[in-house]
């Protein structure tokens, strides 16, 4: 750069007395030249800062020092671009550090070149501030905007003018402002805040946003704050819905086992601390499956709604709702825990799970079953308190429902040696460790053994004589039913076939069906092929089917019942009396025989409501055109009795007990044999 004059200021008052000589249109070439010595440069980076600060289209130039000139490093502004005030600010903010200040005449051409220089430079800074992405502003010392880029002015919508001056914490909500105003105060002080904040726009719609808010130092004193920030509302709201689906119920809207499983770990973390006592119920509802399979599943989610909010309108403080899955609830007591305000609970519970509930004008009952267990005394961590509880629950539901159960070591031995029942199950099939007895039925009239029925045992090498009671109830739970009811069906068609063909032509078979198997599509199918392969005609297979089986899905039952009717296969309700259906339900089933319960039977010698009963179930199956069959006859008075009513059938042990295929033809001679001897 060409010097032409060079003036050399070394104070406040020089630099002063020279400003007031000049003005500047007398000094259009006048360039400002402040030089530095090598160990100010901690002055120099800082007058740098304040030059692209308060001006942005200021060059840094590298110009050679002129002769006795000792600085190292030169900072060159253009005189004519800055007002006098602006340049006095350079001028005497950089007085205190700097070693000497230049003032200097140059030509035309230099300052020209210059000039573009400084163009460009002012180019680059308000690109990278008009076309950030991001919006960007920034603020003075007490929080009034000073800038703000054009990204702002788009996302926000407002006006340059409605913002510069303004104060930045009054476009925001007023419940935020204390918020905020510890991020500026932070700021301020050199530290940088990052933060999410929901801010109105122009329209008032409320978006969500992630500020960062960043010091602007001068001089080493902070002057203001910059502001950089986007909108992540379309982020947030996807965010939600990840976690609403990973850790909420759909249906409910209540935490899925994950999500009440890290509920319960966090709560143990703090009550091990404080040594305080917690309760997990699991609340199960009983014969919800009736409601699915008769209604539907879009009913039964709406009956489970009502329940969940009867539940939550219910429950104390510190009390943690969650849906594990189906019609399964779980819940986390965290205060006042004790046994007899967790039963006071429970019971409350069940009390308004069984009021009424209504769908389509149609009313209907359920109950709970509910196993609690406590911490500490029945575990230390979540996967073992939700484990003891669901044994609790369990042990509720095979007393027969509507149970409040709490846990004991007891129940996790059962529980053991259920899951060790389980597996030996899923293998009996496999290893023929499954075969079936036959216990004969009488005509009372008669005295011919017209049928048997087919039941099934279970010999295991190490557990002995497996009673059906244990192993068909958990041959339903874990859907291992359907493949051994097909293994009865054919084996006791098979069996009965051979018997008739040996010299018994009329003899029948009776299986027994289990509810599981009879509401499976596949079932008639079942029927057919057992048929086929046996060879054995429909009329001589009768079907045993209990009452609840028939009531799961009603007008389902009906058709497949008219379906085995059309085969010619006889279809039998087993333990009638016991169920929950009403007897007009008869007069539209299509059956054939009728098996009255043998609690019945039992007393039936010396008490006269059971013979009542009997009575009137033997002259309604008379006027319905069914057959009747009296189970758990066992003594002579018994079948004289049930003669005389003029039942048709028995069954018991005083007949014959149940019998293996081997020894079933000397048993029959013996049964035959009873009806003339009585």
């Amino acid at each position: 750069m060409a010097t032409t004059k060079s003036c050399v200021y070394q104070n406040e008052e020089q630099l002063n007395s020279y400003i007031e000589r000049h003005s500047l249109q007398d000094c259009p070439n006048l360039l400002v030249q402040i030089f530095f010595r090598q160990e100010d440069e901690q002055a120099f980076q800082a007058l740098q800062d304040l030059i692209k600060l308060r001006l942005p289209q200021a060059a840094i130039m590298n110009c050679e020092a002129g002769e006795n000139l000792p600085a190292e490093k030169q900072i060159v502004v253009s005189f004519t671009m800055f007002s006098k005030q602006e340049l006095e600010l350079i001028l005497l903010k950089q007085n205190q550090y700097t070693t000497l200040t230049t003032l200097v005449e140059t030509s035309q051409q230099d300052i020209l070149h210059l000039n573009e220089s400084l163009k460009i430079s002012e180019q680059y800074y308000r690109s990278l501030f008009d076309n950030n992405g991001d919006f960007v502003y920034s603020t003075d010392l007490i929080g009034n905007f000073t800038s703000v880029n054009q990204s702002f002015l788009k996302i926000f919508g407002f006006s340059e003018a409605e913002l510069i001056g303004k104060p930045a914490l009054s476009f925001i909500n007023q419940e935020d402002v204390p918020r905020a105003k510890m991020h500026f105060v932070q700021a301020l002080r050199g530290r940088d805040q990052t933060y999410t904040i929901e801010i109105p726009i122009k329209s008032g719609e409320t978006q969500i946003f992630q500020v960062k808010n960043i010091p602007i130092t001068i001089n080493g004193e902070c002057v203001g704050t910059y502001g950089i920030g986007r909108n992540i509302t379309d982020q947030k709201k996807t965010e939600e819905k990840i976690i609403q689906l990973a850790y909420y119920d759909h249906d409910t809207g209540l935490p899925n086992r994950m999500r009440f499983t890290e509920q319960l770990e966090e709560r143990l973390r703090q009550a091990k601390k404080k040594k305080e006592l917690l309760a997990v119920l699991v609340i199960d509802i009983d014969r919800f499956k009736i409601i699915n399979d008769s209604l539907g599943h879009y009913a039964g989610d709406i009956v489970l709604k009502e329940i969940a909010a009867r539940i939550q309108n219910h429950l104390p403080k510190g009390s943690y709702l969650g849906r594990f899955s189906g019609d399964k609830f779980t819940l986390l007591l965290t205060k006042n825990v004790s046994i007899e305000q967790t039963t006071r609970l429970a019971i409350d519970l069940q009390k308004i799970i069984s009021k009424p509930l209504y769908y389509q004008n149609q009313e209907f009952i359920v109950t709970a079953s509910i196993g609690i267990s406590s911490f500490p005394g029945d575990g230390l961590d979540e996967n073992i308190l939700l484990k003891n509880a669901d044994i609790a629950m369990n042990r509720s539901k095979n007393q027969g429902g509507n149970k409040i159960t709490f846990f004991s070591t007891g129940m996790n031995d059962q529980a053991i040696i259920r899951l060790e029942l389980e597996s030996y199950l899923r293998k009996a099939l496999q290893k023929n460790e499954f075969y079936l007895c036959y216990q004969p039925l009488m005509d009372l009239k008669s005295g011919e053994i017209t049928c048997t029925e087919a039941l099934i045992r279970w010999q295991h090498p190490h557990l002995g004589l497996v009673s059906p009671s244990q192993f068909i109830p958990l041959a339903e739970e874990t859907g291992l039913i359907e493949e051994i009811g097909a293994w009865v069906l054919t084996t006791a068609c098979i069996q009965t076939k051979e018997w008739q063909c040996s010299g018994y032509p009329k003899l029948g078979v009776s299986v027994n069906v289990s509810a599981h198997q009879f509401q499976q599509h596949a079932f008639i199918g079942q029927v057919i092929k057992a048929l086929e392969i046996s060879q054995l005609e429909p009329e001589y297979l009768s079907l045993e089917l209990t009452e609840s089986a028939m009531l799961k899905d009603i007008a389902y039952s009906i058709s497949v019942m008219k379906a085995l009717q059309d085969l010619g296969v006889k279809v039998s309700i087993d333990d009638f009396g016991t169920g929950y259906s009403s007897l007009s339900y008869l007069r539209n089933l299509p059956i054939d025989t009728l098996k009255i319960d043998q609690s019945f039977i039992n007393n039936l010698h010396d008490d006269p409501s059971d013979i009542a009963i009997v009575k009137a179930i033997i002259t309604m199956g008379q006027g319905l055109d069914v057959k009747i069959v009296a189970e758990g006859v066992e003594t002579h008075e018994q079948m004289n009795i049930l003669r005389d009513m003029d039942c048709h059938y028995a069954q018991g042990y005083y007949i014959q007990k149940p019998l293996e295929s081997a020894d079933f033809e000397t048993g029959f001679r013996t049964a035959e044999s009873v009806i003339y001897s009585s």
